[in-house]
């Protein structure tokens, strides 16, 4: 193998991973486009838990 034929093996390999990765995120995203038309509305909000107050601190008797 001489290096041009090497530089061609790492550039359709280069092609090749990209055209994967490329079709892999096409395929994530219509996954995740599914599944939001799938769930009722109030999943799809995102909602953040109310914070509880802390309890007040008291202090107390100082040690005898």
């Amino acid at each position: 193998m001489n290096l041009f034929e090497l530089f061609q093996l790492i550039a359709v390999s280069s092609l090749l991973t990209l055209a994967c990765v490329w079709l892999l995120r096409s395929v994530w995203r219509q996954g995740q486009a599914l599944l939001q038309s799938l769930l009722p509305p109030r999943y799809l909000k995102p909602r953040r838990s109310p914070r509880r107050a802390c309890p007040p601190v008291v202090p107390e008797a100082p040690h005898e």
